[in-house]
């Protein structure tokens, strides 16, 4: 067994099976599990049935990363992929990053570059990890400066040309997360304590502390139609400052977390 897509779901109407059709067309997929969250479409019933299919229906939602980690208990495969219910993957999206990250002994996680609809770079499509200055910049927009001058660059790094070659860094999309099996249980998974976003920046944060890498390659892209089951959530910005001061609060230092608690009342 190779490699298992977990999807969690959540009013996404049409996309999903849209999503779904295109991992089950990649090679080395022993099977796509869609965890649903509650949803109230019919995005689950236009799935229709499939070998490779498994669903599983939450009576309540449960957020991302908790169903992420529902979703992992019910496979043995040697890579899990967590994928967006919005991503489109093309046909050699899950085998080209499998050997990419099998030439780097050191790397458990890879990500690929993650379009716009229109082809163009998402800004959150390769990344740092937050620290109180570069939280600054990105969310008071300071960041989109950037490309004209470096030092008000903030988390993302689409200011920068992008690599040719598979690189290092610190963090890719959440989006689409390929990790290896064995590490994300050797570290638990995903923090469940976050309730939307963040939950990926903690994840690559404690990837990095156990001594780990994390790639980017940029040879590979798939279209993220961003945001459609956000967007019958009215708590997201509050969720996203939620998980903000819950990632200062366990990483960064009591004054660093303290300044992010302030600044998120006003942001």
């Amino acid at each position: 067994m190779i490699c298992s897509v977990i999807i969690v779901n959540y009013n996404t109407g049409n996309m999903l099976k849209t999503v779904v059709a295109a991992a089950l067309s990649n090679q080395g997929v022993d099977r796509i599990i869609v965890v649903d969250n509650n949803s109230t479409d019919n995005s689950m019933s236009q799935l229709g049935e499939h070998s490779k299919l498994l669903k599983y229906y939450r009576k309540t939602n449960h957020g991302f990363a908790a169903s992420c980690n529902y979703g992992s208990q019910f496979t043995n495969s040697e890579y899990l992929l967590f994928l967006n219910p919005d991503c489109i993957i093309t046909t050699n999206t899950i085998s080209t990053l499998i050997t990419s990250l099998q030439q780097h002994t050191k790397a458990a996680i890879i990500g690929c570059r993650v379009n716009n609809p229109d082809n163009s770079e998402q800004r959150a499509c390769r990344r740092r990890l937050p620290t109180l200055w570069r939280a600054i910049k990105t969310f008071t927009k300071l960041e989109r400066l950037g490309k004209y001058c470096h030092c008000l660059a903030g988390v993302n790094l689409n200011h920068l040309p992008m690599p040719q070659n598979t690189t290092k860094v610190e963090a890719i999309s959440g989006a689409c997360i390929l990790i290896k099996a064995r590490v994300f249980k050797q570290i638990h998974g995903f923090d469940e304590k976050f309730p939307l976003h963040f939950e990926d920046l903690d994840l690559f944060k404690r990837i990095l502390n156990q001594g780990y890498e994390i790639l980017f390659n940029p040879n590979i892209a798939i279209i993220h139609y961003q945001g459609l089951s956000s967007q019958h959530n009215s708590r997201v910005p509050a969720l996203k400052k939620q998980g903000l001061i819950r990632y200062f609060q366990k990483h960064c230092s009591p004054p660093a977390y303290l300044t992010i608690k302030m600044l998120a009342k006003i942001i």
